[in-house]
């Protein structure tokens, strides 16, 4: 569950933890808009609580108690060509608001769009690595999915 204030832009080409599990299923980099605007931060900052999420407290740069504390997300079906994502938000380890998005893979778009630019971007990199780490899975849906059109 990455921190909601986390904006993923890039898959980390050396990453801390090469087979830890995360939220976003590979280490990402980017920047940190805890504090209204994007900020650098160190790889093990990053990695501890960027990519991992529940930072409140732990985490100096967190800057609302009452916030959400976390992202989880789930792929709910898959085809071809995109993934349907349930995006939930938590907040002291319980959901408090979801919605389903599709992730079109040739495009990278997210509709509907999320307003959140870091709900948006870790929408993506989940998306994208997701794509990455299971394409034999996307290649056997739409193999499954021409057989049945017949």
């Amino acid at each position: 569950m990455p921190c909601p204030h986390f904006e993923p832009q890039r898959v980390t080409p050396r990453p801390t933890h090469a087979n830890a599990r995360l939220p976003l299923i590979d280490e990402y980099e980017g920047v940190c808009h805890a504090s209204g605007e994007p900020a650098e931060v160190s790889s093990a900052v990053r990695f501890q609580f960027c990519n991992h999420g529940y930072s409140r407290g732990a985490c100096g740069r967190t800057p609302n108690p009452e916030g959400p504390s976390c992202l989880r997300f789930e792929v709910l079906s898959r085809d071809g060509s995109s993934l349907e994502v349930l995006c939930v938000e938590e907040q002291e380890y319980a959901p408090l608001r979801w919605t389903k998005v599709r992730f079109s893979l040739p495009d990278e778009r997210v509709q509907p769009e999320p307003a959140d630019t870091c709900v948006r971007a870790q929408i993506r990199a989940f998306g994208l690595s997701f794509a990455r780490h299971f394409a034999d899975a996307l290649q056997d849906s739409r193999r499954s999915s021409n057989t049945h059109d017949g």
